[in-house]
């Protein structure tokens, strides 16, 4: 019995606990657990925060006026410009753990590990490669580039990643079954990633190039072939019709071919680099063998090309940007590919070690993308939050944040994980306040044009408290505040200091401001959510 028990434990436990593992150890590397949070990763922790603390409150008031009341103190709440759905699951995940740094981390490493887990159970199932072939592929996916800044980070794309893979097995097993259940699987888990984020949309593509693949067309006759985008349209398209205005103000780029051109090549070079030529021609060789039926899971096959190709056609189409870590959903399928590639290279060389050394040659390919990269810079601001709390009066809980773009978020989400009472405090962006611009700042023009004015904004607003950074090359406000702080009558004191991320960091306190109360409705309407006013 107890031979008997082994290969499960094999094959059952021990290959996810070692992608776990992975995964964490890619984290550690990174310095995640010790460094600052980024600009969008910071939007997307707020977000997650302001349900969580919602849900703690009591529901005493609805949910659109706390929004704009926690909105108005920490002003990165990013729901309307991304789904709610990833929300909350993080809100739910910091309830029974912490709303802390490790927790909301390890929650990345779980959707991570999930994602891997998923793709060496699709390459067993779906595409009946070996054991090594399948964890090869699950492996690669974790210790991957792209894959390891979003394991590092409160980010999106893994979720949709996640989510997309599991969208493409309910898929398959509804073209092998052609039942109702697994239509409507596919359907709930599709528009899930919808509402995480609008990339989701391309799991749009997934059914008719499956239908194009597969040859299966007398599906289109069925109403089960119709149900998900049925099913999706109702749950989604509510929510898009009222949001996607503030989606599309974050677009980088104007539809059109001349998009496309730029966005087939950028993504093609972010794919080499971050893959490599190996892992490329291995998932050429795999594809090609599956093209050709001569492996033994053809649907697997055509569901993996499916979904890489509606990877690659959203991202060629919709101009929101062009970056590496929108390719995330394209990793499972490419890995997979590259697996089948070697494998079936392993069985026409007929040697016992060579699918062994085809794939530990490919390992090695893989490393210095992996290994490139110092991890996520640290600032120092979570050693400033604490002293902003032990500085902050009841009075007026007030903090001016005038620092280059990168760390503005950065700050907001620091002081709002220190506040012991959230939302206690208005952390109130020096880009809203002494600047404005669109979503993505590229309108960005400073509010006042001369050193007095932000003197007299500040002073009449009674600020208490300034975080201050250069930015040499960046916001003008931030340097009006610098000037401003020279030039003032009572010298600011300074609280604290960090090293920053190239340039120090300052708190100062404004001694005009001391013993004064904060104009709360003020506040209110000057860092409270536009879209709610």
């Amino acid at each position: 019995m107890e031979n008997a028990r082994r290969p499960s434990i094999f094959t059952s436990i021990l290959p996810p606990l070692l992608l776990a593992a992975l995964v964490v150890a890619t984290q550690l590397r990174s310095g995640c657990f010790s460094a600052e949070f980024g600009d969008d990763e910071s939007s997307h922790y707020i977000s997650g925060l302001m349900i969580h603390d919602y849900l703690a409150s009591g529901l005493h008031q609805g949910p659109l006026a706390y929004l704009k009341w926690y909105h108005s103190h920490y002003p990165l709440i990013g729901i309307g410009h991304w789904g709610p759905a990833f929300y909350g699951v993080e809100a739910l995940w910091m309830t029974l753990f912490s709303p802390g740094r490790l927790s909301v981390l390890l929650l990345s490493a779980v959707l991570t590990t999930a994602t891997a887990v998923l793709i060496r159970h699709y390459g067993t199932v779906h595409l009946k490669l070996s054991r090594t072939a399948s964890f090869f592929a699950a492996a690669a996916f974790a210790v991957c580039s792209i894959t390891q800044s979003g394991s590092s980070a409160v980010m999106l794309d893994i979720p949709v990643a996640l989510c997309c893979l599991a969208a493409l097995i309910a898929y398959n097993t509804y073209l092998a079954t052609e039942r109702w259940r697994f239509s409507l699987l596919f359907g709930a888990i599709a528009a899930v990633a919808m509402l995480i984020k609008g990339n989701g949309m391309l799991l749009a593509l997934l059914p008719p190039l499956s239908i194009l693949l597969n040859r299966r067309w007398h599906l289109l006759k069925r109403l089960s072939f119709w149900a998900p985008g049925l099913l999706a349209g109702l749950v989604v398209g509510p929510w898009y019709l009222v949001t996607f205005q503030s989606v599309a103000a974050g677009f980088r780029y104007r539809w059109g071919l001349d998009y496309s051109a730029t966005a087939i090549a950028e993504n093609a070079a972010i794919l080499v680099q971050a893959v490599g030529p190996v892992v490329l021609i291995l998932a050429v060789i795999g594809l090609a063998a599956g093209l050709r039926r001569t492996v033994a899971a053809p649907v697997g096959v055509n569901g993996a090309l499916a979904l890489l190709l509606a990877v690659w056609l959203f991202q060629s189409t919709v101009p929101a940007a062009i970056q590496d870590r929108y390719l995330a959903p394209l990793l499972p399928p490419l890995f997979l590919l590259a697996a089948l590639g070697g494998q079936t290279m392993a069985q026409r060389l007929k040697r016992r070690a060579a699918e062994a050394l085809i794939f530990s040659f490919t390992a090695l390919s893989l490393l210095p993308s992996a290994l490139a990269g110092d991890g996520k810079p640290r600032s120092g601001l979570r050693d400033l939050a604490k002293i902003v709390w032990l500085a902050r009066t009841e009075e007026n809980p007030v903090v001016l944040i005038a620092m280059r773009e990168s760390n503005e978020s950065a700050a907001i989400a620091e002081l709002a994980m220190a506040d012991p009472a959230r939302p206690s405090l208005f952390a109130v962006r020096g880009s809203r306040l002494l600047g404005g611009g669109g979503y993505n700042r590229a309108d960005y023009e400073a509010r006042f044009s001369n050193i007095g004015q932000v003197g007299s904004a500040i002073g009449s607003a009674n600020v208490p408290l300034v975080l201050l950074q250069a930015d040499p090359d960046g916001w003008t406000h931030v340097a009006q505040v610098e000037e401003t702080r020279l030039l003032a009558r009572e010298p600011w004191r300074l609280l604290g200091s960090v090293p920053g991320d190239g340039q120090p960091i300052y708190l100062y306190a404004l001694p005009p401001a001391a013993g004064k109360a904060a104009d709360i409705a003020q506040w209110l309407i000057v860092t409270g959510p536009r879209a709610l006013q």
